[in-house]
């Protein structure tokens, strides 16, 4: 990860999170308008923290959104929880 350099700080840690997780380029400005919305100190928390996709999916104003939304929480929260219940 490229987190010493000229890039560094929660911005660049989200940009490898993006990179290291394959987010493509139609899912990432996603984010990013969410964690502008919510006003995000540290965007990489989206990938760590529910609480603010699930926030997203009950915001009538992301509606349109909602099903890649809901895809992205499934995948980071839901499919992880229930992996580590069957260990």
């Amino acid at each position: 990860m490229a987190l010493f350099g000229p890039r560094v700080g929660h911005e660049a840690l989200f940009d490898e999170m993006c990179k290291s997780l394959d987010i493509d380029r139609k899912i990432k400005p996603l984010l990013q308008s969410v964690i502008k919305k919510y006003q995000m100190q540290r965007p990489a928390e989206i990938f760590i923290a529910p609480e603010t996709l699930e926030r997203a999916l009950r915001d009538t104003e992301l509606a349109e959104e909602n099903a890649e939304l809901q895809k992205l929480y499934d995948a980071w929260f839901i499919e992880q929880s229930l992996s580590r219940r069957k260990k």
